[in-house]
């Protein structure tokens, strides 16, 4: 009987000493907390502005009117004077890009993006900036440097802040400022920063 001992001491001491050095060396792997969800994708808004000439911020402005307060029965008129204190703004003036709130003292915003070529600008703006609304009404304006209206959208339209959300304004007939300030296209399409 003392050598079953013997041995059973031996195979105990020498599983001990197995385990502790499997512990030790790290092949036993312990159960670990689930990674951190990433945040969600910052949601933007990009909208596409095209002209029937060329881009010519030197002699007029091309504003994009935002209105995010959710409420699509009093979205953006083509009068800018008329354009109400929650609505943001970017405009497009001797070649360089603002974005603000309507709203008198209202510090600049940054854009996510924005670019210009000959016929085209875009801009992007994070949805956050415009306190995440689900759905924002858009008026594209162009005006002479004093703010008279050349050309605008047939009517202000709204687009869901839906991811992949797409709709297009209306345009027809040209305004008053020549070919580089009638509209000819407007799109906005919701995407995501990454």
């Amino acid at each position: 009987m003392g050598i079953k001992n013997t041995k059973r001491t031996i195979i105990l001491l020498l599983t001990i000493g197995i385990l502790v050095l499997t512990v030790v060396s790290g092949c036993v792997r312990w159960p670990t907390p689930d990674p951190p969800v990433p945040p969600d994708p910052e949601y933007q808004l990009k909208v596409t502005v095209e002209v029937a000439g060329e881009i010519n911020s030197d002699e007029g402005i091309y504003y994009i009117v935002l209105d995010a307060d959710e409420d699509p029965a009093d979205g953006p008129g083509s009068d800018i004077f008329f354009w109400d204190d929650d609505w943001y703004y970017i405009n497009l003036e001797s070649y360089f890009f603002y974005f603000a709130k309507v709203e008198e003292g209202s510090p600049e915003l940054q854009l996510t993006d924005s670019s210009y070529s000959v016929n085209k600008l875009e801009v992007t703006v994070a949805l956050i900036d415009l306190e995440d609304p689900s759905s924002i009404e858009i008026n594209v304006v162009t005006t002479d440097s004093e703010n008279n209206t050349y050309h605008s959208l047939d009517s202000y339209f709204t687009i869901s802040t839906e991811i992949g959300s797409i709709e297009e304004g209306i345009v027809s007939g040209s305004g008053t400022g020549g070919v580089d300030f009638d509209i000819t296209k407007v799109t906005a399409e919701i995407i995501t920063l990454y």
